[in-house]
Parts: C-alpha cells; sequence; structure tokens
C-alpha cells in the first residue's frame, strides 16, 4: 500500500509541473493541533485568487505521520483507513489533473471530499449565496452590500480572532471567550451582532445537512448578552421647528429634509428614487428597503418640491445626487455632518440615518395624535393586523390631510387647526 502511495503521491506531482494552473495535495497541517491531533488537509491552488485549504475528518499525531510522504505510519491507529482514503483521492487527483478541465476551488473540493468541516467555508458560499441573491432581487441600482457585506464584515472579525475555525470548534466555551475578548473593545448590541451572524450560518449549514452535531445541546444558548435599551433616534416638534427655522446651505441638510416632508423615508429611498417615480405631484414607490413590498404613494407638498428643484439635473434619472457616491461610506458621512451641525443648533436628540422616518412617526402619532394607520401607510409601514388588511388604502384626501398637518406643524410656533374639504388643500 505504501509503494502505490507514494507512486500516486509522485504522478501528482509530475502533473503539477505540466499543470501549472491546478495544485492539489493532502497533508497534516501541524499549525493546528487538536486533542486528536494535527487535522490532514487538503490543498488545492487554482490560482492567486482561487485557492482553497479545506478539512478532512482525519487527524493524525506527529509521530504517527510520515510527511516526507504525507502519509500515515503504520503506528496510526487509523493507518488502513486513511491509506484506503489518500489512495482513492489520489486516483481521483490523478484523473482531474489528466482531464485538463478547468475547475473552481469548490468544484474540486466537491468532487474530493464533499462538505468542508470548516465552518468559514460555508460562511464564504453564503455571503456568495446572499451577494447573488442581492443581484437578482434588488429593487434599488444603488450598490448598498446588503446583507452580503455584513456577512462579509462579521466573518473578518471571526477569521481575525481565530485563523480556522470548525464545525465542532463551536461551543459554548469558545463563544465565551470570543465574547470576553470582544467586550474590551464591543458594546453589547455588536457582541450580539457578531453572534447573531455566527448562529445563522451555523444553523443554515445544520439545515442543509453540512454538519451534524454531536450533542443536542445548542451552544448559543444563553450566549447572547442582555438587550440594552437604545437610544430614541427621533427629534421632537420643537426641535424640527429649529430645524425648519434655521436652514442650512448644505446637502446633508436638505437630505434630512426630504426623507421627513415625503414622508418619513429611509434614506435608502431618497437615494434610489428617480424621475420616473414622481407621477402627477406624487411620489410612488415600493419601498427600496429589502424584504417589504410596501408602497408608498405620498403628496409632495411645497417644502419638499423646493429640495426636488434645488437637486433637479437634467442629465441625471435621480431625484438626488446621492447615487453618485459610494453608498455606505456616504451615508456614514451624512449621519456624522448633520450631527455636528444639528448640535450647533442645540438639537441634543440622538440621530441616525432613519432619524427622519422615526420623527415622522413619533411627530405624528405621539405628539400630534394623528390616526396611527395612516401615519403607518404614509410611511410604508408593514400593516399585518386583520382590521388593516381588510379596510385597504386610504383615500387621498385623508391621507393627505394628514401628511400636510405633519408638515404645517413644524412651521408655526403653537399648532395651528387646519381644515380641508374632500377635494383640495386650498379651503
Amino acid at each position: 500500500m505504501d509503494k502505490i502511495g507514494i507512486k500516486y503521491a509522485n504522478f501528482t506531482n509530475y502533473l503539477q509541473t505540466k499543470n501549472a494552473l491546478m495544485k492539489i495535495r493532502f497533508y497534516l497541517d501541524k499549525s493546528i493541533t487538536k486533542k486528536e491531533g494535527h487535522p490532514l488537509r487538503l490543498y488545492i491552488y487554482v490560482s492567486s485568487k482561487d485557492r482553497k485549504y479545506p478539512f478532512t475528518k482525519y487527524y493524525s499525531q506527529a509521530n504517527d505521520w510520515d510527511f516526507t510522504k504525507e502519509e500515515p505510519k503504520r503506528s496510526h491507529p487509523l493507518y488502513n483507513a486513511i491509506s484506503d482514503f489518500l489512495f482513492e483521492k489520489r486516483r481521483k487527483i490523478l484523473n482531474l489533473l489528466n482531464s485538463r478541465e478547468t475547475k473552481t476551488s469548490n468544484q474540486i473540493e466537491s468532487y474530493l471530499i464533499g462538505n468542508s468541516e470548516s465552518i468559514y467555508d460555508f460562511w464564504e458560499l453564503r455571503i456568495k449565496e446572499l451577494e447573488k441573491h442581492r443581484q437578482n432581487r434588488s429593487k434599488t441600482d444603488i450598490n448598498t452590500g446588503g446583507t452580503a457585506k455584513k456577512y462579509s464584515n462579521n466573518l473578518s472579525v471571526f477569521k481575525k480572532y481565530q485563523k480556522e475555525l470548525l464545525f465542532s470548534d463551536i461551543t459554548y466555551n469558545f463563544l465565551y471567550q470570543f465574547k470576553l475578548k470582544k467586550s474590551s473593545t464591543c458594546n453589547e448590541g455588536g457582541i450580539n451582532t457578531y453572534m447573531a451572524n455566527l448562529r445563522a450560518v451555523y444553523n443554515e449549514a445544520i439545515k442543509r445537512g453540512v454538519y451534524s452535531p454531536e450533542s443536542f445541546r445548542n451552544p448559543f444558548d444563553g450566549i447572547m448578552e442582555a438587550k440594552v435599551k437604545t437610544k430614541d433616534k427621533y427629534l421632537s416638534i420643537s426641535e424640527m421647528k429649529i430645524l425648519f427655522k434655521n436652514p442650512i446651505d448644505n446637502n446633508f441638510y436638505r437630505y434630512f429634509m426630504l426623507s421627513f416632508y415625503l414622508g418619513g423615508l429611509d434614506f435608502i429611498d431618497i437615494a434610489s428614487l428617480k424621475k420616473e417615480h414622481i407621477i402627477k405631484g406624487r411620489v410612488k414607490f415600493v419601498r427600496f428597503k429589502g424584504n417589504t413590498q410596501e408602497f408608498i404613494d405620498n403628496f409632495i407638498f411645497e417644502e419638499a418640491q423646493e429640495i426636488l428643484d434645488f437637486f433637479h439635473d437634467p442629465d441625471s434619472d435621480f431625484i438626488t445626487p446621492i447615487h453618485k457616491y459610494s453608498y455606505k461610506p456616504y451615508r456614514d458621512k451624512y449621519v456624522r455632518e448633520i450631527r455636528k451641525k444639528f448640535k450647533l443648533l442645540k438639537i441634543e436628540s440622538y440621530i441616525d440615518s432613519k432619524s427622519p422616518r422615526y420623527t415622522f412617526i413619533n411627530i405624528g402619532g405621539k405628539e400630534l395624535y394623528l390616526n396611527r394607520d395612516v401615519i403607518k401607510e404614509l410611511t410604508g409601514h408593514s400593516q399585518n393586523d386583520t382590521h388593516s388588511i381588510y379596510e385597504g388604502s386610504f383615500p387621498y384626501h385623508v391621507k393627505d390631510k394628514v401628511h400636510k398637518e405633519m408638515d404645517m406643524q413644524i412651521k408655526f410656533p403653537v399648532r395651528v387647526k387646519l381644515h380641508f374639504c374632500k377635494f383640495c388643500f386650498d379651503c
């Protein structure tokens, strides 16, 4: 068996020199030590940008391994099983290299050993799937990165903490040590975000049969940090009056006010809206936020129209210039800048990119006591209760009355009583 194994190992190396674009071999990774020993891994090199090092299910102590031949010594308890495994896999490697077919590292891994034991490999697969899903389903031309970007960022955090991570490594103790490490630089919400992402990947792998845990105990039970009440992210009606009375000649101010005036829109909405969404003095579109099909159909009052006129660009399809910038960095800059500028006006409320939306909802429902369901429809907030489903959409004159009162109340020092007829806003 040893001679056959050496023969295949040498022949594989020979074929590597003939096909320099593809190199495949098994090796024992001494940089990782488990109680079973060092893991047996597969080295796959297709190109500098396409390489993988997946794990097999086998391990060996260093003194039971022949590192020259990359095979187990006869002293290894699983000598026969590993030798047969290597013989069969090297035969498949030989066939693969002889075929001269172009394959990706993922295809080679699947062909040789099936599912990887590394959760990082599955995590990267999920990122690619989410990117594909975003491309297929995205309702906006703005590249936000979406969920795939969050998964990628969180994966980088775990890789920095531990270079290699197997499914079997994910225990309560591992999670607790990670949490302990991150607690010096991260708040409870941030730690929970990392944990939730890892848990989502872990559970998805189990659902697909990629990994079958030996223990019935969920390692994530009891590991999440207790939720801390988040800061309110809305401005009061008195603060909005300050913003109205003290206009700032700055686009970030205009974005904030436009989001409010159009009915509490998200930043992604005003970034994605095009001229085609403006129809007969109304803005009409399905919310650009993912996983929602809520429809916005709001009147454009004069305050919003003034801002739209300011941004009007005859050479652009968009209603604002946000699309010209990389979305997330520009959104983050928007938040930083409005915080600075609003603080100069003595506005102390906590502000983020969703503050115009939360402000519109809070003022309408809690300060002006306007109809809750109308506010929901104006903001495109999902109404899942049975009453709302059967009731359907409100007529324009009902929606627009509430909407105009929201806009009007921030103009005056005291609340004014507005009167509307069914057909216009001038009586």
